[in-house]
């Protein structure tokens, strides 16, 4: 799970999630109604990457995608007016190598499942 603040000055080029991210869920939680064209952008499979659509940005909405071959997404460099606040949940493979991103099991702290 990452928490991210996101700032006027942001942006992420249109891309596709590595293979060992097997889920992908992203939800905003700013309630400021001055982000509302702040959403992810999401673009189609072609060498230009146009823009398909935009996620509204409202507290409480967002979107869920499995990562594959067209799945393009990013944030096109814009203002951001305000602090925009989101959730991402990836559920990884076991070939994730960046394991000390990942909760530590109880059962490998000694605790009770």
């Amino acid at each position: 799970i990452e928490y991210c603040q996101d700032v006027d000055g942001f942006w992420l080029e249109p891309h596709r999630d590595i293979a060992v991210k097997l889920f992908t869920m992203l939800i905003y939680v700013s309630e400021d109604p001055a982000l509302f064209d702040a959403g992810t952008d999401i673009y189609d499979d072609t060498p230009a990457h146009n823009l398909v659509a935009s996620v509204p940005y409202e507290k409480n909405r967002g979107l869920i995608f499995i990562p594959g071959a067209a799945s393009w997404h990013g944030f096109s460099k814009r203002p951001i007016r305000g602090l925009r606040q989101s959730l991402i949940i990836n559920y990884v493979s076991p070939d994730w190598r960046a394991v000390d991103e990942l909760a530590v099991s109880l059962s490998l702290q000694g605790g009770v499942l």
